[in-house]
């Protein structure tokens, strides 16, 4: 067919709208596929959580100290990313109180007094549960003494995905949690006073000025830490004072990591790190007001 032929039949604009369409459904397509590689990733670790379990209690049960009960939720225990060699490991002595009052929030709204003051939702028993729950994900994974949330590492602190959290989830709790359920619980912590996240955006540096998205920073506030209480027991400040000099120790730290370590060589780019640096040292003149005799770096 010749091209002018062509061309009164469909109009330019139509060839435009049908390439739009054609890149909506194949976005739409790469868009379910994700979702379902993440979702199927949750579910391997909910497998993994029973597995763990039933190779505690075995070799409870091998070791003439049977558990029937054993499980990991609330404890400070964590089960690793390992289907080959599924297991659970202590966490540092500390999180004992400090999971303990997650799971005490459940049955007492006023355990958390920001939560209960400003989200009214507080009131109904299974929001509270949910709640706890994310708290458990998201402490496990914190810095006791600045609030940050991520990953110690030789470089510095990497934040952590939400996604991460959903499998941190599965593997604590042996149940699959929606996104929607995890940000909702997200969101009134934020309500509270007790948590903010701040986005991080990658240049990839073509042409069209694509940006990607890495994990939030991440920070629990002084609000927080005042209502979680935990600083004040001299026992459990010494236990996250000893689980930080043996992290120092090891050589990891717990700064943010730098941007450009993040962004693997791209150019360094504007971020709001510099206010959560400022929560961080809040946060430690709270632990600070508990334990006046210890000087601490907060990075």
């Amino acid at each position: 067919m010749p091209v002018s032929e062509h061309y009164t039949s469909q109009t330019v604009s139509d060839l435009a709208q049908e390439a739009q369409d054609h890149i909506r459904a194949q976005r739409k397509k790469t868009s379910a596929a994700y979702r379902a590689a993440r979702q199927a990733r949750v579910r391997e670790c909910i497998d993994i959580h029973h597995a763990a379990i039933e190779a505690e209690k075995a070799r409870l049960k091998a070791k003439g100290k049977p558990n029937p009960n054993y499980q990991i939720g609330f404890t400070k225990r964590r089960v690793l990313r390992d289907k080959e060699n599924p297991r659970a490991v202590p966490l540092p002595t500390e999180f004992a109180m400090i999971l303990k009052a997650c799971e005490e929030f459940i049955d007492n709204p006023r355990r958390f007094h920001a939560l209960y003051t400003w989200v009214p939702e507080m009131r109904n028993r299974q929001a509270r549960e949910l709640v706890a729950r994310v708290l458990a994900c998201l402490l496990a994974n914190t810095d006791m003494i600045s609030g940050r949330v991520g990953e110690p590492s030789p470089q510095g602190m990497k934040p952590l995905s939400y996604h991460q959290f959903h499998e941190d989830h599965a593997l604590r709790f042996g149940k699959y949690i929606a996104p929607k359920s995890f940000n909702k619980a997200v969101g009134y912590l934020k309500r509270a006073g007790y948590y903010n996240s701040e986005s991080i955006n990658i240049p990839i540096g073509d042409s069209e000025g694509t940006v990607r998205g890495a994990p939030a920073y991440k920070q629990f506030s002084e609000t927080f830490f005042n209502d979680l209480k935990v600083v004040r027991y001299k026992n459990v400040a010494e236990s996250i004072i000893e689980t930080r000099a043996r992290q120092i120790k090891d050589g990891l730290r717990h700064a943010w990591v730098s941007f450009r370590d993040m962004a693997n060589g791209v150019v360094q780019r504007y971020l709001n790190a510099n206010k959560f640096e400022q929560v961080a040292e809040s946060n430690l003149r709270v632990f600070e007001a508990y334990t006046p005799q210890i000087s601490l770096n907060p990075h």
